[in-house]
């Protein structure tokens, strides 16, 4: 082999070895940004909890950030830290986690009446469901108007919460909840 041919291989390698080095970057910095939504942890709080599961499973760190990024379900061994360390998560309360995610939707569909500029159209249920993505028709002003209110929220009939929440009126294609903000507190 020429002297040549062996730094091109040499050269070509440090290539590949710096894309790995970044291609793995990226998805540990994906990772750490589902958890730090999952668990609302900071940032620096979820590269702690990769790192940590990492080794406390003996796993490759890039790994188990892939089945972060890949999988929909938190993987096992991540679970399995913070349950050891569960001072690291601290849950709002159901009430808290339930308001939170119907307001995240009531500010999607928010948005997408201002977009329809008054039209009508379809929107989400803006249930506690996160992964829920049924879709509402009303119109775009019932919608402003609705959202005029902030304990008030449109969903699918069926998709309320009675402990936290009051049918004020529902018909076929959906129902208008009034949450309880008392039990936010």
């Amino acid at each position: 082999m020429t002297q040549q041919q062996q730094e091109t291989d040499f050269w070509q390698e440090r290539a590949a070895q710096l894309q790995h080095a970044l291609d793995s970057r990226v998805v540990i910095e994906q990772a750490k940004g589902i958890l730090a939504e999952r668990f609302d942890l900071d940032m620096e709080a979820a590269f702690a909890v990769l790192r940590a599961s990492a080794r406390a499973h003996q796993l490759k760190l890039h790994l188990l950030a892939r089945a972060v990024v890949l999988d929909h379900e938190t993987p096992e061994p991540i679970i399995r830290w913070l349950a050891k360390h569960p001072e690291i998560v601290e849950q709002p309360a159901r009430a808290e986690r339930i308001y939170r995610t119907e307001l995240d939707f009531k500010r999607l569909n928010t948005a997408l009446s201002t977009e329809l500029a008054g039209g009508d159209g379809r929107f989400l249920c803006e249930c506690a469901n996160p992964h829920c993505s049924e879709p509402l028709e009303l119109s775009a002003d019932d919608l402003r108007a609705l959202h005029a209110e902030e304990n008030m929220f449109a969903i699918i009939p069926g998709h309320e919460i009675p402990d936290l929440e009051t049918v004020v009126l529902s018909n076929e294609r959906y129902a208008i909840v009034r949450k309880h903000m008392e039990k936010l507190a």
